[in-house]
């Protein structure tokens, strides 16, 4: 009968409060019996166990056998959404890179940024310059430490693999040109000689790109330096090279048994997260203040978070994202990670406004047009000791408290503590409710899943290619085959619905405020690191609070607020509408400055670039 069809009521109608904390079915396997495993799944014979694990965990119900009334939405739809308002510096088009990075250096940092006193922290974009422009230190001498740290952190047990590809000699040949500008009183910017790395999925002329893996690079020729790193590099920030991922950006822990899985500063025992594992762990080891990732389903928030740093998923197609392989490409953006929410702003603002020629900002073609609008910055970003009462005052923060507090004790404690602390500086905070975030989560992994799996049929076409992919790659591409061409259409009639939802949401407040994860750095397994592992209770636990700034194309950014009883961080993570992120960055500055110094202690593998 007609009547039995599941049919979803209009977005616009339904406003319920249906958030259900999940559990995942689905096995978690590793070492030995994972390869067994994978190799099962390969066969004609999982088909019926495939069928039944994307029933179990909902996929079928809901893009099998449900009328979704929505038009589809193939891409973030970032038009038409409310500007942002508040003291705002736009930052002309026309500026050269040289010219972007010491506006907006002088708007984050100040004429004569101060140093800040009291606990550890790390190392800033400001540090670095202050200390070549006084002669405390020079980028050659900086470049030699760096080599020093790079060579300790790969002999010690276990080995940091924070690079894929890393050159002294190119290192020491910028380093030695920057310190003679600086010699000279002619640096570039206020950025040269400031070290920086790049995840091995964007392309630099002159590196590989693996992308992880061990066949791309062989297969794949790297044509240009993308627009965004050649931004910094024209300011003079000086490249330390290629910092490692998870296997094509695939999963969110950085396990990769291909190239060596990147360790925690924090506890080598730990994962980084990912897949901008080794671009967040050189952040928190203090081998650079800012380093490039990519964010196709929090692959900069997560590391960020678990490894005690800050991150920026920029709006979708905000930074240029051509010059890298194609891999979820309408979900992916590229984002910094940095020492600092100052510095994270300082590198956003030199990469936001640089373009290649007719770029569209993305490999897959999406030309934003007039609705992409001009760079904007906080006029001033506040610092620890400023009073800070009222410096959120007019502000609203939205949060859904039954998603908010679905993570451990722990998380949730500190994330309270970050909230009153943003409560005390003015800011209102409202309660909201986001229907469907269920729907949302699944259709994100559809279209995540369906989008790597088109981009990587030809080499896993070729079994000689397929079988040096790290297994739980092959896992997750292999579960994909059962993600139909229905099946991704109707995740983008949910995607629709998201943006319904959260435009809803961003009408009654500027910001949305969750945990960024749910818990803190998970434990590498030896079984995992030498053979792989399946394990989505982790990978998707791990994306809670995470998939609809990808799905939906708003920018979020990630902060440290606190640690747990291990010492390992944890982070609160603010959203915004699209293109706000001079707010976002304002708003995250000011609870960064309002918890002060020493939230995350110093990590146990850390080293100080600026002295001997």
């Amino acid at each position: 009968m007609a009547s039995n069809i599941k049919v979803l009521p209009p977005a616009a109608e339904l406003h319920d409060d249906d958030y259900v904390p999940e559990v995942f079915d689905a096995p978690a396997i590793s070492g030995k019996p994972f390869k067994l495993f994978v190799r099962f799944m390969e066969s004609s014979l999982f088909g019926i166990v495939r069928g039944k694990l994307l029933r179990d965990n909902g996929f079928t119900q809901l893009f099998g056998e449900t009328f979704i009334p929505e038009m589809p939405t193939f891409l973030p739809n970032t038009r038409a959404w409310r500007p942002e308002q508040g003291p705002m510096v736009e930052l002309e088009p026309e500026l050269s890179d040289v010219e972007r990075a010491g506006a907006a250096f002088k708007l984050t940092f100040g004429e004569d940024p101060a140093t800040d006193q009291g606990p550890w922290r790390q190392h800033t974009c400001a540090d670095y310059r202050r200390a070549y422009a006084s002669g405390q230190s020079t980028p050659s001498q900086v470049a030699e430490r760096v080599i020093t740290a790079v060579a300790a952190s790969e002999e010690q047990d276990p080995a940091m693999c924070l690079f894929t590809e890393f050159d002294p000699d190119k290192v020491r040949a910028a380093a030695a040109a920057s310190t003679e500008r600086w010699r000279n009183g002619s640096p570039l910017s206020p950025l040269d000689g400031v070290p920086f790395g790049v995840k091995d999925l964007v392309d630099v002329l002159g590196y590989k790109t693996t992308a992880g893996t061990s066949w791309m690079a062989d297969w794949r020729r790297v044509e240009a330096t993308n627009p965004a790193v050649a931004a910094l590099l024209s300011a003079g920030a000086l490249l330390l090279g290629k910092l490692a991922t998870h296997e094509i950006g695939l999963g969110t822990t950085g396990l990769n048994t291909v190239l060596g899985t990147p360790r925690n500063p924090h506890d080598p025992g730990r994962h980084t997260g990912g897949s901008s594992s080794g671009s967040a762990a050189a952040v928190a080891a203090g081998l650079c203040p800012l380093a490039l990732g990519s964010d196709g389903g929090g692959s900069v928030r997560i590391p960020a978070a678990l490894c005690g740093c800050v991150g920026l998923k920029p709006t979708h197609d905000r930074l240029d994202h051509s010059q890298g392989p194609e891999v979820d490409c309408t979900v992916a953006v590229l984002g910094p990670l940095a020492a600092s929410v100052a510095d994270c702003q300082l590198a956003y603002a030199v990469m936001a406004g640089a373009r290649g020629p007719g770029s569209c900002a993305g490999p897959h073609g999406f030309d934003p047009g007039p609705t992409h609008p001009p760079v904007r910055l906080s006029a001033g970003l506040p610092r620890a000791g400023q009073d800070l009462s009222g410096a959120l005052a007019g502000k609203q923060a939205g949060i859904y408290w039954k998603w908010f507090e679905d993570a451990s004790p722990e998380v949730l404690a500190a994330c309270r503590a970050a909230v009153e602390k943003l409560r005390g500086a003015g800011l209102e905070v409202v309660d909201i409710v986001i229907p469907e975030l269920r729907h949302q989560r699944l259709a994100h992994s559809v279209t995540i899943c369906s989008e790597m799996r088109s981009a990587m049929s030809g080499p896993l076409s070729v079994p000689a290619v397929r079988c040096q992919l790290d297994g739980e790659t092959r896992a997750s591409l292999t579960n994909a085959v059962g993600f139909t061409g229905a099946f991704y259409v109707n995740a983008q009639r949910v995607r629709t619905r998201g943006e319904a939802h959260f435009r809803r949401a961003f009408a009654a407040c500027d910001l949305v405020l969750t945990p960024t994860t749910p818990a803190a750095a998970p434990r590498c397994k030896p079984g995992a690191l030498a053979a792989g592992e399946t394990d989505l209770a982790t990978t998707l636990g791990l994306m809670r609070f995470i998939t609809p700034a990808n799905f939906l194309g708003f920018p979020a950014l990630t902060l440290p607020v606190g640690v747990d009883a291990a010492g390992l961080p944890l982070g609160l993570q603010l959203m915004a509408p699209p293109w706000h992120e001079a707010g976002l960055l304002h708003a995250g500055a000011v609870l960064e400055a309002a918890l002060g110094g020493g939230v995350v202690p110093r990590p146990r593998v850390w080293y100080d670039l600026l002295r001997d």
